[in-house]
C-alpha cells in the first residue's frame, strides 16, 4: 500500500480546525505544532505523537486528531472495501496494510499494545461509513439502489453492498437497532469527543 498523501476522493472535506499536538521526525526530534487532519495526510517522514491514558485510550488533541483522521481513511475503498458484511471478515492482510499506513502518519509509544485499539476504532469508522452510504443512497428497490451507486464507489463493491443491505439478516438487524435506540432515555451529549478525552480534560482543569 502506497504512502497516501491526500484524503480519499469521496471522503468529506476535513474540518479546517487544528489540533495542538507533538510531531516527531525521523531523527526523533519532537516539536509542538497546530495540525489539521488534512495536513496529516500530506506529512512525509513526520508523524503525530498519540497520547494514551493508563487504560490504553487516546487522549488530548492527538486522540481527537487520530479519530478524525481514521474517519477520513475509512473512505479509501481500495484499501478498505465496503463489500464485507462484518469487520471481522475483512482479511487480515488488509488490516495489516491499513496499520502500516496509520503508522506512517502517527507515532505510538508501544505499537504492539496500541494496534488492537486503533484497528478496532478503524473498524467502527468503516461501519459508520457504510451506514451513512446506505442512508444517503438507498432507494425503494434493490434495482433502484444499484443504479444509485456513488460515482467513486467501485461497481462490484456497491453491488455486493446493496445485495447485503436487502438481505433479511440486514433488515432484521436494522429493526433491532431502531428498537434499541427507541429505549434510550438519556441523549448522548458529548459530541465527537470520547469519554476518555473528556475525563482527561476534567482532570487537567482541576490540577
Amino acid at each position: 500500500m502506497e504512502n497516501l498523501i491526500a484524503p480519499p476522493p469521496l471522503g468529506p472535506e476535513l474540518a479546517s480546525g487544528k489540533w495542538k499536538v507533538h510531531v516527531r521526525d525521523l531523527h526523533g526530534n519532537i516539536t509542538e505544532e497546530n495540525v489539521s487532519g488534512k495536513q496529516v495526510w500530506s506529512m512525509q517522514n513526520r508523524r503525530v505523537v498519540v497520547d494514551f491514558n493508563r487504560k490504553g485510550q487516546p487522549i488530548k488533541d492527538s486522540g481527537g486528531l487520530l479519530g478524525s483522521w481514521l474517519g477520513s481513511f475509512s473512505y479509501d475503498f481500495n484499501s478498505l472495501p465496503i463489500n464485507y458484511t462484518d469487520w471481522r471478515k475483512v482479511p487480515h492482510y488488509r488490516k495489516e496494510m491499513a496499520w502500516q499506513v496509520i503508522q506512517r502518519k502517527f507515532w505510538f509509544d508501544d505499537p504492539i499494545r496500541r494496534k488492537k485499539y486503533v484497528i478496532s476504532t478503524l473498524g467502527n469508522r468503516c461501519k459508520d461509513l457504510k451506514q451513512r452510504l446506505w442512508r444517503r443512497h438507498r432507494k425503494n428497490t434493490l434495482e433502484e439502489s444499484l443504479v444509485a451507486r456513488p460515482a467513486l464507489v467501485p461497481e462490484d463493491q456497491w453491488r455486493d453492498f446493496v445485495h447485503d443491505q436487502f438481505s433479511e439478516k440486514a433488515k432484521k438487524m436494522r429493526e433491532r437497532n431502531i428498537k434499541s435506540r427507541s429505549k434510550l432515555k438519556i441523549p448522548h451529549a458529548l459530541g465527537k469527543k470520547s469519554l476518555a478525552r473528556k475525563a482527561h480534560d476534567i482532570v487537567s482543569l482541576h490540577k
